[in-house]
């Protein structure tokens, strides 16, 4: 049997490298026909089409169902996470400020309500300054929330 060598696409994959393939007479024979029996007009489609079978039998609908299902599971977990966070957060800020500010006469209430402002401001751009620098996985979570890239 003679083999018969020929470069089935001269194109490039899209990594740059070029794709070869060198076929036998026989199995080049078996393709053509092949492809006329079913009515593919290349073998650059038949190629496409024997990946996007050999592809989808990995993943049938029930597949593509629990992915879905483990996604939404890992979505609601990163939320409820979030909210413990945030959760724990305000409450030991509360009781901060409880145990180190004690009430003030109310003619000093409106003055000191823009101080504590200011000063939260800037004390949460400092909180978060530090969740970029060093994000364990809480903070990282946190601070995913608070710079809005939730969208992972």
């Amino acid at each position: 049997m003679v083999k018969k060598s020929r470069h089935l696409n001269s194109s490039k994959r899209l990594d740059g490298k070029t794709v070869s393939l060198h076929l036998t007479s026989v199995l080049e024979n078996d393709l053509k026909s092949y492809c006329k029996d079913r009515g593919i007009e290349s073998e650059q489609e038949l190629i496409r089409q024997a990946i996007t079978k050999y592809i989808g039998d990995d993943y049938n609908d029930n597949t593509l169902k629990l992915t879905g299902i483990k996604d939404l599971y890992n979505q609601l977990s990163n939320l409820r996470d979030m909210v413990s966070i945030l959760f724990s957060y305000v409450h030991r800020m509360h009781l901060n400020l409880l145990s180190y500010n004690p009430e003030i006469p109310d003619e000093l209430k409106d003055t000191a309500y823009s101080n504590a402002t200011a000063r939260h401001e800037k004390f949460f751009a400092n909180f978060k300054k530090y969740l970029k620098n060093d994000p364990p996985f809480f903070e990282k979570i946190l601070h995913n929330f608070v710079s809005g890239s939730l969208d992972e």
